[in-house]
């Protein structure tokens, strides 16, 4: 089997792969999970100590989520980005995991995916905060 790092030797090889096999995903793609878990718990998504301060706040909420919600959340997004995007999904992690194990973190390539993956899980909080606070 190739080396990944041969094949995706610098950033750029990698960003050039994204830019032409990326499928981009919307809130749209996740809407209908975020917001069926979020009515099914009557909106009590955040740990019980943020809740009953009753300051809930677009800055700070998402530091507070219960865990259910927070693995909810995070587990519905990736579903969603490894259904319109299983190779580069499969390739980007590759390539992380085999950065860490080799023990050369700056080896990730792959940031191009951790960056819009992060960027997707922001915009979408905040839209789904949006919608129900």
């Amino acid at each position: 089997m190739e080396d990944i790092f041969e094949r995706f030797p610098t950033r750029e090889a990698f960003d050039t792969y994204w830019k032409e096999n990326y499928v981009p995903v919307t809130y749209e793609d996740v809407r209908e999970e975020y917001e069926k878990f979020v009515a099914s718990v009557e909106k009590h998504i955040f740990i019980s100590d943020y809740e009953e301060t009753g300051n809930i706040s677009r800055d700070t909420f998402l530091e507070n989520l219960s865990e259910d919600a927070y693995f909810l959340f995070q587990d519905t997004l990736t579903e969603v980005f490894y259904d319109k995007n299983p190779e580069v999904y499969e390739l980007a992690f590759a390539l992380y995991e085999e950065a860490q194990m080799s023990g050369q973190p700056e080896k990730d390539v792959a940031d191009s995916f951790h960056q819009e993956y992060n960027r997707l899980y922001m915009e979408f909080m905040q839209n789904m905060f949006d919608t129900f606070f």
